[in-house]
């Protein structure tokens, strides 16, 4: 079922890697950089992107284990600790996707609480929203190390309404990726996606998508 338009939303939630910003240049990067200091065989970039959106422990094993797939397991720990320190150096160099701001900037003169929920760990969430000053437009940030369950569960959804005081029935999950799918048609929000991001090789094509949109403005005329 496609719907044209929302009645009745109070809440819009946001991913952000593939939804706000185009996260992956950095991402790629920084994961290169582990190998390079590991001494792994190199990944292409094209196989790195595809692990990303199901936050960094899965994006470092996975690609951990294409590089070395008999002994991946031992380098995890090491790896995992290069990682963040590689991508804390590069993740404010990442752009928001166009649109993605005033998409925010708009829906929050419509009065709608807005929030982020992204599988990132918040000290890579807080920097890029701040950098860009995103944060001003948000009502809630919940990152993927502050809940026991990551996307596609439903639990960082329903953290979130608790937070907004608002019904899951009353918001928006906004993402690229099957994860965000599921995890908002899972917590009975509406769905809604963008076609640019990370779909890590899943469709977003189904019929638990209320609205696929071309650019994150086009949901200001859909909404209310």
């Amino acid at each position: 079922m496609r719907l044209r338009h929302f009645h009745n939303i109070k809440g819009v939630f946001f991913d952000l890697d593939g939804t706000l910003f185009d996260t992956a240049p950095e991402l790629i990067i920084a994961v290169q950089k582990m190998f390079q200091e590991l001494n792994l065989a190199p990944v292409s970039a094209e196989i790195i992107k595809s692990f990303i959106g199901k936050g960094a422990e899965n994006l470092v094993r996975k690609s951990i284990e294409q590089a070395s797939p008999k002994d991946g397991h031992q380098f995890f720990t090491l790896g995992l600790d290069l990682f963040y320190q590689f991508y804390d150096e590069l993740v404010d160099q990442s752009i928001p996707f166009e649109g993605a701001e005033k998409a925010l900037s708009d829906l929050s003169l419509k009065g709608l609480k807005l929030a982020c929920v992204t599988n990132k760990p918040k000290q890579f969430t807080d920097k890029i929203l701040k950098k860009y000053q995103m944060h001003k437009f948000l009502h809630f940030v919940i990152s993927g190390d502050e809940v026991e369950r990551k996307k596609p569960d439903p639990l960082s959804i329903q953290l979130t309404c608790n937070a907004l005081g608002i019904r899951a029935d009353e918001s928006i999950m906004v993402g690229d990726s099957f994860n965000d799918i599921e995890a908002g048609y899972n917590a009975g929000s509406y769905v809604v996606t963008v076609p640019y991001g990370y779909q890590s090789g899943q469709s977003i094509d189904c019929p638990k998508v209320d609205l696929a949109v071309k650019k994150l403005t086009d949901l200001v005329t859909a909404i209310n």
